[in-house]
């Protein structure tokens, strides 16, 4: 999976959630179909999430998106997008 396209979603959607992310960047994945235990209960597609979410941590990580809602990036992260 290429930052890129995540940085490009981010930049150009208002991103509140990391399913909202999963939702740009994997629309036709089979992993919206599967069902999650999560708790008490279970999920379709709640795995989805759950990987945008480690995405948009690892991002965070290194300094390409910061802590704000919606999400936004650093000058690091339109930088890298600008190919600088």
């Amino acid at each position: 999976m290429s930052f890129i396209k995540a940085l490009e979603i981010i930049r150009d959607n208002d991103i509140m959630r990391p399913k909202q992310l999963a939702k740009k960047l994997w629309p036709d994945s089979d992993g919206w179909k599967r069902s999650h235990k999560l708790g008490r209960g279970s999920a379709k597609g709640a795995a989805m999430a759950l990987a945008a979410g480690g995405l948009m941590g690892r991002l965070r990580q290194r300094g390409l998106i910061g802590h704000f809602t919606p999400i936004q990036l650093t000058q690091k992260g339109k930088k890298l997008l600008q190919g600088e």
